[in-house]
Parts: structure tokens; C-alpha cells; sequence
């Protein structure tokens, strides 16, 4: 089932994302200033699960874009390599710790089977063809998109909202355009 996106459903769904990240700012409390326990990535940060889920969902596009790359040839491969690099800054902006342990996503990916339980990568990627592999790519970026925006609701820290939103976008962009290379 190709998914196809619009210019006009990315803009939607950016507009969806960035109200989620203005709900994320509005719920927050402002830091005195004094670095705390609970600050990014310290011992009580309240938004360390979250942090590790995004990163782990993440790694995980990481590896199904890897998949994906043993059956692409040519430019496809080439701009769809980018497409997936993106995911390891992604990961790196909103949980570091776990991206620095980790940096090539989790594990290696198997051309046959690349996914998980959650909504990002839940796909399976049979690398049969190029067009297979295009088309569970377009449908994890959409899944992604749409995970994002959940995810940066739940965020206590303004600043991993936006990281959060940013990575949404990038997901729905990526969608559009892999979308575009499958109508080529």
C-alpha cells in the first residue's frame, strides 16, 4: 500500500508537529539557572525515557535504511543513503548517550527483516526489489512523522520538543521525497 504525501499533507503535518512543540514549551518550568539533577541527560531528567525511546526508534530507521541500501544502485542509492543519515543526527541530538554506545543503529540489519514493535519501524523489509524497499522506507518516515509529533506532546524540556519536531519534519520530508523517487 504506497503512501503517497502531498506538499499540502508535510505542511499539515508540520503544522500538527509545531503545535505539539508549542504544548511541549507552554507545560515547562524554567531552570534557575543552576544545573540540576534533573537537567538533559542528568540522573533525574524526566524526559530520559522519552529520550531513549526517540533515539531507539531512531536506530532503528538508521537500520532499515542500511537494509534498504544492499538492493538500491545508483542515484537512488546515493539519495537515499542521505536520507537515512539523517536519522543518526537525529538520534544524536535527542539522547547522545545512547548514540555515542551505539553509532550505527542497533546492530546489524538483516536484508530479510529490519523492525520492531514500534510505530517508526514497525515495517518489514522483504529486499527483494528496489521498489519494495522504497516503499517500506516511505511508510516507516510517515509512521515516524506521525510518532514525532506524539513525542515531542510529551516532552518536558522545550529544547528536545524542538529536536523532536525537527525530526518529525525531516521524517514526513523524507516521505515526500521517497514518494517521488518511487513515481520515477
Amino acid at each position: 500500500m504506497p503512501i503517497d504525501l502531498s506538499r499540502r499533507d508535510v505542511l499539515r503535518l508540520g503544522l500538527v508537529v509545531s503545535a505539539g512543540a508549542g504544548l511541549a514549551a507552554c507545560t515547562t518550568a524554567s531552570s534557575s539557572g543552576t544545573p540540576t539533577q534533573t537537567d538533559p541527560g542528568g540522573p533525574e531528567d524526566p524526559d530520559r525515557a522519552l529520550r531513549a525511546e526517540v533515539g531507539a526508534d531512531e536506530a532503528r530507521l538508521t537500520a532499515l535504511y542500511a537494509a534498504a541500501e544492499t538492493v538500491l544502485t545508483g542515484t537512488s542509492a546515493t539519495r537515499t543513503a542521505s536520507l537515512g543519515e539523517r536519522h543518526a543526527t537525529y538520534r544524536a541530538a535527542v539522547d547522545p548517550a545512547s548514540a555515542s554506545a551505539a553509532p550505527n543503529g542497533s546492530g546489524s540489519p538483516s536484508t530479510s527483516q529490519v523492525g520492531s514493535g514500534s510505530p517508526s519501524a514497525s515495517a518489514t523489509v522483504p529486499a527483494v526489489t528496489a521498489a519494495t524497499a522504497l516503499k517500506v522506507l516511505v511508510a516507516a518516515e510517515a509512521s515516524a512523522a506521525t510518532a514525532r509529533a506524539t513525542q515531542s506532546a510529551r516532552a518536558t524540556d522545550p529544547e528536545l520538543a524542538r529536536v523532536i519536531v525537527l525530526a518529525g519534519t525531516g521524517a514526513a520530508a523524507a516521505a515526500a521525497a521517497l514518494s517521488a523517487a518511487r513515481a520515477r
